[in-house]
């Protein structure tokens, strides 16, 4: 059932009724949070959202362009973990979509949505947009290099292609060359990809090249840059005096760089800082423009020659600093002692506490393991063979509940109850004291979802590449000993086909030999006596001559089975075709009497069923047993051979009767 509220707005009733509280939710789609942008751009979020009485969760996965299909898989499966129409808003970092299956999944998300849409960065469909000029600001760059610095050889490394900012700037390269009438030459443009990569292969086209040298190299953006400055240096080549290089979103590394960056200053900040104002203002009624763009603001670093060092670093810079230099120096410290921790263990308990003892060093504000409801089950449970059937959705796929494996706030951690897993967390939707960011990120091995974590107001997965490091040796972990679990669980099959018979499910002769051991060694421990019967099958061949072979068969399999089921711990043996033999730790003979005294009643009621059902063939035993007392000198074969003898008896005795 479906009802208006909200400033007209369609949600379900029980939307309604969770939200009647001051706290509004936005939802925040990305990747590349692990980027300084991107970071900049969530302070922004987070800053006007809670300022104006919005919880802020993060959906965020982390896939590059080069990404391998299934890795790719499990990481964009986050977004299908909330229902987002229980949101107020959704933002969605556009720019960082540079995989076209990602982009075709979170558009058919977003389609479904009634609520404001906002993307950052670039545009999708017709919804709503904040960016910058990116344009414009590129051009300012490159007429910086053409005419102060006079230069006619100018590299360029593009972003990812079709990536609407990278297109841009590529465009605003090409437009200043051509309007300073200088050459553009194929053997000068280095098709790139936003990372690393795109960065290397830059300096292996310069390095290799029949052209001269660039006089300046111009980067879509920092990473490439960063990365190109390296591999330079690393050759031997001087920046700036051999070859002038600019990158483009001042990113704090790029900053820390000697030299630094001469780049493009984006408002990241406010971008996010807008793309939250917006949604709350289309929720409040107010008219608001599709399209909001921000300016840019180019920034002279040394790497161009235009800074001279030294200088006072700035508010960012000094943030980066703050970050790598304390925080994820401790980090390293502690990331490397939870992977030696995991490493030790090879059972899901030592991952969990190596999990917590990490939470514990790290002390984020609030931090939640989720997992679905029948992890345990799908995981750890089920058998190669039931997992490896598994469609790609249901490897995927989150369960109607979730369950908390680990939670932790205020410095201790407590247990929390399972919760629906279309809030995703369910504490978002309830009463409290202030508003909070929940950062969401998926715990998988390839496409194989094992859930989530959440941090809460928590700068660890900020701007920090070590915390997708982290999620992979999670992911990884849990993989492991999964798979571990797995050749565990076969060596036990392949062992009990070893000491199994096919037919009933009994112990064969094997299995026989190594648990009379165990028995004869438990019984001298526990002071027991050992019960060691012999039974016989009565007319089995007649059976088979009348009624055939598959009949005999079904009394064969239900006379273990009756064998068995009255006495769960005794062991049960297919001695021959026939015959079987009974082993079990007893206290006296009294026991051994009322345990076949049970099984004569079983039979009975077997018969009975089946002369009913008018089944064929009447099953009949004929048994010997005895309790002995056990030495170490106790032989099984002679055991057998006296039970052997007494069951002959109580077969001619029946012969007698008849």
């Amino acid at each position: 059932m479906r009802t208006m509220c909200r400033e007209g707005y369609l949600r379900d009733t029980e939307r309604c009724f969770l939200m009647a509280e001051k706290f509004k939710n936005i939802a925040v789609l990305t990747t590349a949070l692990d980027t300084d942008g991107q970071a900049q751009v969530m302070e922004g979020i987070e800053e006007y959202g809670k300022k104006h009485g919005c919880n802020i969760a993060v959906f965020a996965w982390f896939t590059g362009t080069y990404e391998k299909d299934k890795h790719n898989l499990g990481e964009i499966n986050i977004v299908n973990l909330p229902d987002l129409d229980l949101f107020d808003g959704v933002i969605v970092m556009a720019n960082t979509f540079h995989i076209e299956k990602n982009r075709a999944i979170l558009m058919d998300l977003l389609s479904e949505l009634e609520c404001p849409v906002v993307c950052v960065g670039a545009k999708l469909a017709d919804y709503y947009y904040v960016g910058t000029d990116t344009y414009r600001s590129m051009r300012r760059i490159v007429e910086h290099f053409v005419k102060e610095h006079k230069c006619k050889k100018i590299h360029f490394v593009k972003g990812v292609a079709g990536n609407p900012d990278g297109d841009a700037r590529y465009q605003a390269y090409l437009d200043v060359l051509s309007e300073n009438k200088i050459p553009i030459e194929e053997g000068r443009i280095t098709q790139g990809d936003f990372y690393i990569r795109g960065g290397e292969q830059a300096a292996r086209e310069i390095i290799s090249s029949k052209l001269p040298l660039p006089e300046a190299v111009v980067c879509a953006n920092d990473i490439m840059a960063l990365t190109l400055c390296g591999v330079l240096k690393q050759k031997g080549y001087r920046i700036p005096e051999d070859i002038m290089i600019s990158g483009y979103d001042y990113t704090a590394e790029g900053q820390q760089n000697e030299p630094a960056l001469t780049t493009v200053r984006c408002r990241f900040e406010k971008m996010g800082y807008t793309a939250c104002k917006m949604i709350l203002d289309v929720l409040e009624g107010k008219k608001v423009s599709k399209q909001i763009l921000l300016e840019d603001e180019m920034v002279p670093g040394r790497s161009c020659g235009c800074r001279e060092p030294g200088m006072a670093k700035s508010g960012i810079e000094l943030r980066g600093v703050q970050r790598k230099d304390v925080f994820q120096r401790k980090l390293v410290y502690r990331l490397i002692e939870v992977e030696k921790n995991i490493m030790e263990g090879d059972v899901y308990e030592d991952w969990l506490e190596a999990l917590r003892k990490f939470i514990l060093n790290i002390e984020p504000t609030e931090f939640y393991c989720c997992v679905n409801d029948d992890f345990m089950e799908k995981v750890f449970a089920e058998g190669l063979v039931k997992q490896e059937a598994m469609s790609l959705r249901e490897r995927l796929s989150y369960s109607k509940k979730i369950d908390v494996m680990v939670a932790y706030r205020d410095g201790a951690f407590f247990k929390k109850a399972s919760f629906r897993s279309k809030y995703a967390f369910d504490e978002m939707f309830k009463k409290s004291k202030k508003p909070k960011m929940y950062i969401f990120s998926p715990i998988h091995y390839l496409e194989r979802n094992f859930g989530y974590f959440v941090f809460v107001d928590s700068a660890f997965p900020l701007c920090n590449p070590l915390y997708v490091n982290w999620l992979i040796n999670m992911g990884d972990a849990i993989e492991n000993i999964r798979k571990q679990n797995l050749l565990q669980m076969a060596v036990r099959e392949l062992d009990e086909m070893y000491v199994r018979d096919s037919l009933t499910g009994a112990y064969n002769r094997f299995g026989m030999e190594r648990y009379f051991k165990e028995l004869k060694q438990e019984c001298l421990r526990k002071k027991k006596k050992l019960l060691v019967a012999f039974s016989d099958l009565d007319g089995l061949k007649g059976i088979n001559d009348k009624f055939g072979h598959e009949t005999g068969d079904v009394i064969i399999k239900a006379a273990a089975e009756i064998l068995q089921a009255e006495e769960k711990e005794f062991f049960v043996i297919r001695y021959g075709g026939d015959e079987y033999v009974v082993l079990g730790a007893t206290e006296n003979d009294a026991e051994a009497v009322a345990y076949f005294e049970r099984v004569k009643n079983s039979i009975q009621r077997y018969n009975k069923a089946n002369d009913e059902e008018k089944k064929a063939g009447v099953l009949s035993l004929s048994i010997g047993y005895q309790v002995f007392e056990v030495s170490g000198g106790l032989e099984l074969s002679e055991c057998i051979h006296l039970v052997d003898q007494k069951m002959y008896a109580d077969k001619k005795s029946k012969k007698r009767k008849k």
